[in-house]
């Protein structure tokens, strides 16, 4: 999965960095999430395959409402 597509996804779901990666599992401040995400989509880190397979997912059937809301 390129950033590309991963951002794409993020978008097509209506969701910010932020809300996002606390979809994704990721902990933290809101500012370390967003630049995670941010590093992703922009290449600057690889995506890792849990990442990438979980987003597809989520891009298909939607995010359950417990995890977008933590």
């Amino acid at each position: 999965m390129t950033g590309a597509e991963l951002q794409a996804i993020r978008k097509s779901l209506g969701l910010s960095a932020t809300r996002f990666g606390r979809a994704l599992g990721f902990a933290g401040t809101t500012n370390t999430i967003n630049v995670q995400i941010r590093r992703y989509e922009n290449g600057t880190r690889a995506i890792p395959a849990w990442i990438a397979r979980l987003a597809y997912l989520y891009g298909k059937h939607g995010i359950p409402k417990q995890f977008v809301d933590r």
